[in-house]
């Protein structure tokens, strides 16, 4: 008679079976149980033990935790079963065959469904959206304070970060992602900590996530980095390279981090599968395990596109910010290799060679911000202009950039280049946007 743990645990009461979050599974382990039923799963075995690191990748996909026999007991006992279908019904004229059902396969990384529309226009949003900038910036410096001194992390603070940054990016994602250009260097971690989960949010929102999976992806993003906290400041703060010993106490952030979500309470399995694994790569060159392209998780192949992006848009200790367009060359260039092919070019159109908050000076020497993008022009996207030809300041009034493709618009207008911020005395940070300025 089969127990609660299903016909391969025939011989094995609860107490000699351990929950293991499915990420965390290790060779040799034997997986007895899983949390759904095996014929939603391409699992032809029920219970099975990890040979490969492949199939640690395989579980997660399926699994948030699974069962597995504690170490110490034969396995001799257990009989596993094969998902066999029953034989075919003899056809009948008057009895239609009824279709087997297919196995689940990985599903594509864009959702199905209708594309997210903006339910506001992005000047109406931006006080909202800097309202949870702002807050988010103060949990997540509380959140991770916490794991630097060994305290046990707030994840609830953080599921509330999350939750305020998906409502405004579900309104509209432009806002949000404008406050993401907001950078310190002094602050560099925890900036971008919130900057990976609002860009991993918009990402998402682009992907045609569900607001559920827009929550799961941006717990990711925020808590990804958090395993630095346990790395000396003198490695973190480093102007010149890293010493191979340093490399080697800096690539242990992943693992630090996973262990400081484990022991925290109510953390996603999701999560702490991604900071673990969003430093390795396609190629297997990536860290702590080399993983290859099939060994790990969708949502780490996104934050690690993400996080990459994040950190060469940033000014840090040692390196100089790129623009957004370098940085997407870059992710062009190494797509495949360092990182997911599919991720990094979905990204890329997600985000767009200008995305909103960047500086922009035009042909006819005006300068202007990026206020909004457009989905079918993303090289040309909505500007709010605030100086003229001559680099004095003007009224703000909107500018459509697609306009130039038609006619509309002379081309004079179209962009020149890209500016960092605080070029002509202009700051982000300080720039509001006119409520009736709308793209």
């Amino acid at each position: 008679m089969e127990d609660e743990f299903g016909s391969t645990s025939q011989s094995f009461s609860k107490e000699n079976l351990v929950k293991v979050v499915a990420s965390k599974l290790q060779l040799g382990m034997f997986i007895v149980e899983l949390d759904r039923p095996w014929l939603e799963t391409p699992f032809l075995v029920q219970g099975f033990e990890i040979r490969h690191r492949s199939e640690v990748a395989k579980v997660a996909e399926y699994c948030d935790f699974v069962y597995v026999l504690r170490p110490g007991l034969s396995k001799a006992n257990i009989k596993p079963n094969v998902h066999v279908r029953p034989p075919p019904r003899k056809k009948s004229r008057s009895v239609k065959p009824q279709p087997i059902k297919k196995i689940v396969k990985r599903r594509p990384i864009v959702r199905p469904g209708p594309a997210y529309e903006a339910a506001c226009p992005a000047p109406k949003e931006h006080p909202a959206a800097r309202s949870a900038h702002v807050n988010g910036k103060s949990a997540i410096k509380s959140i991770l304070h916490s794991a630097q001194i060994g305290q046990m992390l707030d994840t609830e603070m953080a599921e509330e970060v999350v939750s305020d940054c998906v409502n405004s990016i579900v309104r509209n994602v432009d806002a949000m992602v404008w406050m993401s250009k907001i950078k310190h260097e002094h602050e560099y971690t925890a900036e971008h900590s919130l900057n990976v989960c609002i860009l991993a949010i918009a990402f998402g929102r682009h992907l045609k996530f569900d607001e559920m999976e827009l929550n799961k992806i941006g717990l990711c993003g925020l808590l990804h980095d958090v395993g630095k906290m346990k790395v000396p400041n003198e490695i973190l703060d480093k102007p010149e390279s890293l010493t191979d010993e340093e490399k080697q106490l800096m690539n242990e952030h992943p693992a630090l981090g996973h262990q400081i979500l484990t022991e925290a309470k109510g953390v996603i399995p999701a999560a702490l599968d991604v900071v673990l694994n969003h430093h390795e790569r396609p190629d297997g060159d990536g860290y702590p395990r080399g993983l290859r392209a099939d060994e790990f998780t969708e949502y780490a192949k996104i934050i690690a596109v993400v996080d990459a992006y994040d950190a060469m848009t940033s000014d840090r200790c040692y390196s100089r910010a790129k623009s957004p367009l370098e940085a997407q060359k870059i992710l062009y260039d190494n797509r495949g290799s360092q990182f997911d092919e599919e991720c990094a070019l979905a990204f890329m159109q997600a985000i767009g060679p200008y995305p909103p908050g960047t500086w922009v000076e035009l042909r006819n020497g005006m300068v202007g911000v990026v206020l909004a993008g457009r989905r079918k022009f993303r090289h040309l996207p909505t500007l709010t202009l605030v100086l003229d030809g001559k680099k004095r300041p003007t009224k703000q009034r909107p500018i459509e950039l697609y306009l130039t493709d038609t006619g509309e618009l002379d081309k004079s207008f179209l962009i020149k280049t890209s500016l960092k911020d605080g070029t002509h005395g202009l700051r982000l940070e300080d720039f509001r946007v006119q409520a009736e300025v709308d793209g």
